[in-house]
């Protein structure tokens, strides 16, 4: 039997390669998703070496290009007809407000959308695996945010650092985790959202994290602790069948203020998916603007 596939983004570096190289110990076969083709290739010869077979196969990809993705998801798809686990890891934490090519800020952009259409993209092989898991990674200080709004999402009016924009695509994230749980049951495909903690991670680092955290950053655990929350979110029996859920700190961890599973409507995953197929910049009466104006 050949061994199971995982689709790994933001592969070659910080918490992806760490998580890389559990699942590669475990006798998963890795297929590595990075911006930069040759950074992924490089990751793989390493991988390699000390694991003979472990990669699948390496694809570069832009998460914050629509048609990009789209590309690699068919790619990957036509190589990989069956996958067990998508790992959606890739994630931005800039120093200023930007925004993507179709003029959503880029937080929301890559950090929440580009997996919601990773997993639209990837779904003919997560369904074929006949039973796929897929992790999102969140963060804890996602549960922070009072509010969700689609135009303050996609074109916020102010910036500050990992508190704006970065937190509240986290939080999207996990609504967004809640709805894809609830329509891709059906194919039993398991998706959760996991917070991995603060790590000793180039993003941890940046300059996009303010600079008083960054003082702290010697004191962060190594970004293996990390990567091991985010294979357990995926692969320990802990869970059982559990959908939809945000694990944070080893449980399941609920949001302080009204939870987004009861704020949800069972049509909201088909319109963000809708709206992230747009190639046209979105706009505050889209439909998709209901499945995140619906957390209050």
């Amino acid at each position: 039997m050949p061994p199971p596939i995982a689709v790994v983004t933001g592969a070659s570096g910080g918490l992806g390669s760490q998580l890389c190289g559990q699942l590669a110990a475990h006798g998963i076969s890795l297929v590595l998703l990075d911006r930069n083709d040759d950074k992924a290739r490089a990751f793989a010869r390493t991988l390699e070496a000390t694991r003979s077979g472990s990669v699948a196969g390496t694809f570069a990809v832009d998460l914050s290009s629509h048609a990009d993705i789209r590309r690699c998801s068919g790619q990957i798809v036509a190589a990989f007809p069956a996958v067990q686990y998508l790992f959606n890891n890739a994630g931005l934490l800039p120093e200023r407000l930007e925004f993507s090519g179709h003029g959503n800020e880029l937080d929301f952009e890559v950090n929440a959308l580009a997996p919601l259409q990773l997993v639209d993209g990837l779904r003919p092989a997560l369904v074929n695996a006949g039973g796929a898991t897929v992790v999102n990674t969140s963060a804890g200080l996602s549960l922070q945010a009072t509010s969700l709004d689609w135009n303050d999402l996609v074109r916020p009016q102010t910036f500050t650092k990992l508190f704006g924009p970065y937190v509240k695509s986290k939080a999207a994230l996990n609504v967004i985790t809640t709805a894809l749980a609830r329509e891709l049951a059906a194919d039993r495909i398991i998706v959760r959202a996991v917070d991995p903690g603060p790590n000793r991670t180039r993003l941890t680092k940046g300059a996009g994290t303010p600079l008083w955290m960054r003082l702290f950053f010697a004191f962060l655990p190594s970004p293996d602790k990390g990567a091991r929350k985010l294979y357990d979110g995926a692969l320990s029996s802990k869970w059982e069948e559990t959908t939809g859920a945000f694990i944070s700190g080893g449980r399941f961890a609920r949001s302080r203020r009204r939870s987004p599973t009861r704020s949800f409507r069972p049509s909201s995953c088909a319109a963000a998916a809708s709206a992230r197929r747009s190639s046209e910049p979105a706009q505050g009466a889209h439909p998709a603007a209901r499945t995140l104006r619906g957390w209050r």
